[in-house]
């Protein structure tokens, strides 16, 4: 194990005019909490932020910007940080890593509604509200800074528990933390965890803090020799809690919940840059809930399959996304990988979901390849902001795509499923490649095998309601029935 023994500054901060030129009115307090990087590690050469005037520690961490699928594919990195507050923030960015001075900056979701003023070279803007903030650097989104503002820690386990697991401030390298019953891991803000963390039929769990798991010690599992080291494994356990902490450069997939039940997911951020590094990921769950976070991720972001019975009741809400590789929002394609009876996928909500980039295969996707009964689907208040998808060799490029056909993926390649009552229910999409709509797909197998009942309402593409099936660009074939657009 190693260790460096840090200083977490968290104190209460008056700022006081911390900058005229944005409105900051004098006497105007602030609750802040920042914390030091480890000692083992340096804070970015990419980029310096700091936070009503105090110094951000920033973690280059590993991303995708080629957008594409290779077992030899290097990860790039990108800067990103984090702090706590209540009140005001107003955050300075300068950038020195990149290849010109910034002249130009956009800070998203565009729905906070951030003009950044630009001088000399520096960013400046303030925040009011806990979030995540994404800035982009003269119009490319090579460098892009995360910010995670999160709002002050509460309910913090107290160490002296015999039942809690504290990892404090500094760098940690532990080979594996399996958590037990009534147990808890507590992540230290400033703290980064080299390990991965399992919790197999476990009930009343919780997994919480500000720090970060990095995979980053481990080789890709592509790699030969290699296996997958998942940072947050749940394998047939009930009521656990994870939230506050980051993962970051994972190997693989970074959170994965297999047959378990009543799991509760929040503020947690996800950033992934190495193969299937699926994000928030579930396999023959039920009633878990994903709310307030963040995927960036190098495959699917928002993930749902059966792999040894059925999913039922999971609702991910307001959860930003920018998906480097794959699909955004999730449903297949292993929908019956366990050869269950009767498998089904049902009462699935995706809800106030904002998508930042999507670079390469459908943002909304519902791929049955197996045979299972796909049904009570829901996407409500969706925002796709870049719908920049490029796909495989031209193909898989959709918007939305909703197939019942074998794929390498199946398992079941004999009989085929169903897809039913799915609506769609306010879909936004901004920006796309080529200022086009892009097209959809929906694709069914036959007569006894069909899409049905889909209704699309409230759709708005590059700055225009969309009213039909043809101005949607929506191709369906003769096993589809009961598709609507209103």
């Amino acid at each position: 194990m190693r260790k460096a023994i840090l200083l977490v500054i968290a104190c209460t901060l008056i700022c006081l005019g911390a900058w005229t030129s944005l409105g900051t009115a004098r006497g105007e307090t602030t609750r802040l909490t920042i914390y030091e990087g480890p000692k083992t590690m340096e804070s970015s050469p990419i980029a310096s932020v700091s936070v009503n005037g105090y110094d951000l520690f920033v973690y280059d961490v590993m991303v995708n910007h080629q957008h594409i699928y290779s077992d030899t594919s290097l990860p790039t990195t990108t800067p990103m940080t984090y702090f706590d507050f209540e009140g005001r923030a107003v955050i300075s960015i300068r950038m020195p890593g990149l290849p010109n001075a910034v002249e130009s900056a956009v800070v998203q979701p565009y729905a906070w509604g951030i003009t950044p003023e630009v001088r000399d070279g520096e960013v400046r803007f303030a925040i009011t509200e806990p979030g995540q903030y994404t800035v982009v650097f003269n119009g490319s989104v090579n460098k892009a800074l995360h910010i995670f503002a999160n709002p002050l820690e509460t309910d913090v386990p107290d160490r002296d528990d015999p039942n809690v697991f504290w990892i404090g401030p500094g760098e940690w390298t532990i080979d594996a933390i399996a958590l037990q019953s009534n147990q808890t891991l507590y992540l230290s803000g400033g703290a980064v965890l080299h390990s991965v963390i399992s919790v197999s039929q476990a009930d009343n769990v919780r997994i919480c803090g500000r720090g970060l798991i990095d995979g980053s010690d481990y080789p890709a599992w592509v790699q030969a020799g290699s296996s997958a080291r998942v940072p947050i494994h749940l394998d047939h356990s009930k009521n656990v809690t994870v939230e506050g902490i980051g993962i970051v450069n994972s190997n693989c997939w970074n959170l994965n919940s297999y047959s378990s039940r009543n799991v509760r997911i929040d503020n947690v951020k996800i950033i992934s840059g190495r193969q299937n590094g699926d994000g928030f990921t579930f396999q023959s769950c039920t009633d878990h809930t994903v709310t307030n976070s963040f995927a960036r991720t190098w495959d699917d972001s928002l993930v749902l399959k059966n792999y040894s019975g059925s999913t039922k009741g999971i609702t991910f809400k307001n959860i930003q996304v920018w998906t480097d590789l794959a699909q955004s929002m999730e449903i297949g394609y292993e929908t019956d990988k366990g050869l269950t009876l009767d498998p089904e996928i049902s009462d699935v909500l995706f809800e106030d979901i904002t998508v930042l980039y999507n670079f390469h295969k459908p943002v909304i996707s519902i791929h049955n390849s197996d045979d299972a009964f796909v049904h009570g689907i829901t996407y409500r208040n969706i925002v796709v902001e870049n719908a920049f998808m490029q796909g495989d060799n031209g193909i898989n490029k959709e918007l939305m795509e909703m197939t019942l056909q074998n794929s390498r993926w199946s398992t079941v390649r004999d009989e085929f499923g169903s897809i039913d009552n799915v609506l769609i229910d306010g879909l936004t999409v901004i920006h796309t490649e080529n200022g086009k709509v892009p097209a959809s797909r929906f694709s069914g197998q036959s007569e006894d095998n069909m899409i049905t009942n889909v209704t699309l309402r409230g759709v708005t593409i590059l700055g225009n309601p969309v009213t039909t099936l043809k101005e949607m660009k929506l191709s369906i074939d003769a096993y589809c029935d009961g598709i609507v657009i209103e």
